[in-house]
């Protein structure tokens, strides 16, 4: 017979096992027909020879069992009656397996929950061919305009450089560049036939400029359409097309099969669609609020409404804006001597353009700078993620916080998988005397684990699903869309099978071969209870270690959640330097609504007199950054009378505001004055320094009266410095160093850009002769100093601005106060999710330690009975109880404190304001974790004390 034929018979066999039986039945009768006339030829009588025939069979039973057993199909029918037995053996006991399966689903639930995230933000590839060979020319994490610095210094290029190599990219397959930043675009959407119409409406859309080989570098292909080619991107003012993200399609533009051909606006220009990006795409970079659209570099003056960056810059060589990456030869992606050479040969470019920039104030010191200079590759398969570099730390640390959590579950369940196979052991004697093997026995005991863990694991991920939705909202910071999605991948699938079969392993193996080795003849004879009382060492040891890991995991997790509180509050409570109450910041953007910097002043004008006479509102003023904000603008300055030290650092982040601004932001002036109304463009330029400017460059107190000049031509000055403002935070709330910051008037900004006389004719200026408006006129941001709840005056704010102009965008709204949290955010996720996970954690333990003592206190039912029937008091048997719970708590707490001080220190860095060592947080997580001890064995040993003696001693 074939394979396929032995599996169909034996598919028959399995399915129709009353046919099978009544076959062997047949085979067995006649074998016995045919052996009793052989016997009969040989002599005997009928009877005689029927008696020898059944003899040397043997029984019948036992011959079909041997029969049945030697085929294949018998395993797998094994397999499925230990199945059916497990089933209405869990099915009996419903509240054991409630427990089980609540905290199987909980662990697995919140591991699989992270891990959806640690695969979107750290491990998933981005959707393209070969990622693998992917490179980033630096880390490409900073973003922002910069000038005076060196080629890819902070991962920026300028434009001129990024064309250089994506026409000669060497080794690389090819190289391509896009914006560091992404930009706000006004955009208008075609709302019939092809164009777009003039009344319709403006929405303000997430844009990404990118060179003409970006899309065929990466080698993503379109969903629908083409993407943007070399000739798009030519020359500057060039390639009027734009790419549009799937997102894009199906919400703003209904998923319009005919998009393609058709034009929207951007910034009152118009735009040809050529082509829809896949789902999963959302280019290189990977950021909380992916981009919606993609055009030409060669489009950026106007996507951007900035003067030119690609015009090189006299010899400082242009703006530096753009992050380039590269795609390496397949040599190279596996190859370290291959990958040695792309960098040497990418070193040697940015060596020669340095050379270049200098010309001949190249110095013998500058020369040898240079020969060092190096910008690594750095591996690009994942993307350059924002959210990896905010969030992946806290990521990791929850992933392990998660693990511990399961761990003590896992404990938990085996505990109670052992004392429930103590109630079983009758049962396993049983088998075990009728001839089950052990092997048997440890079998269906795991496929009761299994069983257990796959319908946790099921549960577990419709609890990660839902769990999922909730953390990508808390990351998401109130935006309406990012590129996260809860819905679980292949990746997350696979993982969460994998963490069921590893639980059924941990909580499901030692119980089973603990099973296995109950001895058939102790628990079938009279004195079986004496036997299942002491239970063996075995089975008085493995509850006791089990409990003792749970408190020593659960002193860990309760540390680590009270360092990221503490952590959390310390970041909140600090000092910011400003007024964190009743202010309202809110996104403008007036140059997109149209107006040139020639009307700013007007523009300005006209906003603060209309908002300051809202109702509610004490002060408002106008700037270009918040108090605290993610990108500031930032220059090198220098001081009439000062001369710095070699490589001194003289920066300082800048800022522009309008009269009011101190005020209305809740900034003390420490000395001098602040701006004011009258600081307009005929006057005196002045300028306000924080105390970290006046203290470093003027520790004599002298500061105010002197002369400031700003690095940036735009906002050169002088300014004449007429007061000292309080330190603020102006970034990152964890930097202890103190930002310095200069605050110059909006007002008093000059109308046009200074004339770059440097700059020879070839450059491809349209005319070098002819200033350009200067952008940095344009404020960017309202603050509103409220009388109440800030939140309660938005919609006045709404129709306030909707009044001067209806088409003036308002980009984001929010208070001080979130502006604050958004800093804060990952702390918030890890001090959260930590206690969460630690309350749980500490609940589990609490339960277990109490099935432990509540099954001892049943075990030793007949001891308590004749020592309560011998005279020992009420105090005496709830000692004996609680003395053997002290004993756990003491070693777990003995054996937990090393560990937990060993794994602190990897957590310090992501500490703010106290230690690792921190003796408060050490104190309370001792309390609780002793306080649950106590309570959870206190309640079995005031049972213990009512076991009434006569029904103990009856107790079997």
């Amino acid at each position: 017979m074939g394979l396929f034929g032995n599996i169909a018979a034996g598919l028959k066999a399995m399915f129709s096992r009353t046919h099978a039986e009544r076959e062997m039945d047949d085979e067995l009768s006649s074998y016995l027909d045919a052996s009793t006339e052989d016997k009969r030829r040989a002599g005997m009588t009928r009877e005689q020879a029927a008696r020898a025939a059944r003899v040397e069979m043997g029984s019948t039973n036992a011959v079909k069992h041997q029969v049945w057993s030697s085929r294949w199909e018998s395993t797998l029918d094994g397999l499925l009656q230990d199945i059916r037995v497990s089933l209405r053996m869990l099915a009996k006991a419903p509240a054991f397996t409630g427990i089980a399966l609540l905290s199987l689903a909980l662990g697995i639930g919140g591991n699989t929950a992270i891990f959806t995230l640690v695969n979107q933000v750290m491990l998933r590839n981005l959707p393209v061919r070969n990622p693998e060979q992917l490179v980033t020319f630096g880390d490409a994490e900073n973003s922002g305009i910069a000038g005076g610095i060196d080629i890819g210094a902070y991962g920026l290029f300028p434009w001129y450089f990024a064309r250089q190599l994506q026409a000669d990219p060497g080794p690389f397959q090819g190289i391509a560049s896009y914006c560091s930043f992404m930009g706000q675009a006004s955009v208008r959407l075609p709302s019939s036939g092809t164009g777009v119409e003039s009344n319709a409406s403006a929405t303000m859309v997430r844009t990404s400029l990118v060179s003409g080989n970006y899309f065929s570098v990466l080698d993503a292909q379109p969903f629908m359409g083409r993407a943007i080619n070399a000739s798009d991107d030519a020359t500057p003012g060039s390639g009027a097309v734009v790419v549009i993200s799937h997102h894009f399609w199906q919400q703003s533009l209904s998923s319009d099969p005919a998009i393609l051909g058709k034009t929207i606006s951007i910034n009152g220009t118009s735009f040809d669609v050529i082509g829809v990006m896949p789902e999963a795409f959302h280019g290189i970079k990977q950021q909380l609020e992916p981009p919606d659209l993609w055009t030409p570099i060669t489009m950026q003056t106007i996507v951007m409404k900035h003067l030119s960056l690609l015009v090189p810059n006299g010899a400082a060589g242009g703006a530096y804006f753009l992050n380039v990456f590269g795609r390496l030869s397949a040599q190279a992606s596996t190859n370290k001597s291959s990958l040695a050479q792309s960098q040497t040969w990418l070193d040697n470019q940015i060596r020669t353009g340095l050379r270049a920039q200098e010309g001949s104030k190249l110095t013998p010191e500058r020369q040898q700078e240079i020969n060092r200079f190096t910008v690594p590759l750095t591996p690009a398969a994942h993307g350059v993620s924002e959210l990896r570099g905010q969030y992946g730390d806290s990521l990791q640390i929850l992933m392990g916080v998660v693990v511990l959590v399961l761990l003590i579950a896992c404990a938990n369940l085996a505990n109670f998988l052992l004392a429930r196979s103590a109630t079983r052991h009758r049962e396993i004697a049983t088998r075990l005397a009728l001839g089950s093997s052990r092997a048997r026995i440890i079998r269906q005991s795991l496929i009761e684990t299994f069983l257990l863990s796959f319908a946790g694991g099921m549960l577990g991920l419709g609890i990660a699903f839902a769990a999922t939705r909730a953390l990508i909202a808390f990351v998401s910071q109130g935006n309406a869309y990012i590129g996260m999605s809860p819905t679980p991948d292949a990746a997350v699938l696979l993982f969460t099978l994998g963490v069921s079969l590893l639980t059924g392993l941990l909580f499901g193996l030692a119980p089973a071969i603990i099973a296995s080795r109950t001895g058939s003849a102790s628990n079938l004879s009279a004195g079986s209870r004496t036997a299942q009382s002491s239970g063996g060492k075995q089975a008085r040891f493995w509850p006791k270690a089990l409990v003792t890991a749970q408190v020593m995991l659960s002193l860990l997790l309760l540390v680590g959640a009270g360092l990221f509180l503490r952590t959390l509050r310390n970041l909140e409570n600090q000092d910011y330097g400003f007024e964190r109450s009743h202010l309202l910041l809110a996104e403008f953007n007036a140059g997109l609504a149209g107006y040139k910097p020639s009307q700013a002043p007007g523009v300005h004008q006209q906003l603060l007199e209309r908002l300051s006479a809202l109702p509610g509102v004490k002060s408002a003023a106008l700037a270009a950054t918040p108090p605290i904000s993610g990108g500031n603008w930032s220059s090198s300055i220098s001081f009439a009378g000062y001369t710095p030290a070699p490589k001194e650092n003289t920066n300082s982040k800048l800022n522009r505001v309008s009269g009011q601004y101190f005020e209305t932001a809740g900034i003390s002036i420490v000395a001098g004055r602040a701006i004011n109304d009258g600081d307009t463009l005929n006057r005196q330029k002045v300028a306000v320094i924080n105390q970290a400017v006046a203290k470093h460059f003027f520790p004599r107190g002298d500061a105010v009266g002197r002369s400031l000049t700003v690095g940036i031509d735009d906002v050169k000055g002088p300014w004449q410095i007429v007061g000292i403002a309080r330190d603020t935070k102006s970034g990152d709330p964890r930097e202890t160093d103190t930002d310095r910051m200069t605050y110059i008037p909006l007002a008093q900004i000059e109308p046009f850009n200074p004339v770059d006389t440097s700059a020879p004719a070839s450059t491809g200026a349209a005319n070098p002769a002819l200033p350009e408006e200067n952008q940095d006129r344009f404020a960017s941001l309202i603050l509103l100093r409220t009388t109440g709840d800030p939140a309660n005056t938005i919609a006045d704010l709404r129709a306030a601005v909707a009044s001067i102009d209806p088409n003036f965008p308002l980009a984001k709204i929010t208070t001080i106060r979130d502006q604050v949290d958004e800093f804060v955010s990952h702390d918030q996720l890890v001090s959260t999710l930590t206690t969460l996970f630690a309350g749980l954690a500490v609940l589990l333990a609490a339960i277990g330690l109490y099935g432990v003592m509540s099954y001892n206190v049943v075990r030793r039912t007949n001891e308590i009975g004749i020592r309560i029937a011998l005279g020992a008091g009420t105090p005496t048997v709830q000692w004996m109880i609680l003395r053997e719970s002290l004993m756990l708590l003491a070693i777990g707490v003995g054996l937990g404190l090393p560990l937990t001080l060993l794994t602190t220190k990897y957590i310090k860095d992501q500490l703010f304001g106290l230690s690792a060592l921190d003796p408060l947080t050490f104190g309370v997580a001792l309390i609780v974790v002793s306080g649950m001890t106590l309570v959870a064995a206190w309640l079995p040993a005031r049972r213990a004390t009512r076991v009434d003696p006569m029904v103990a001693l009856r107790c079997d």
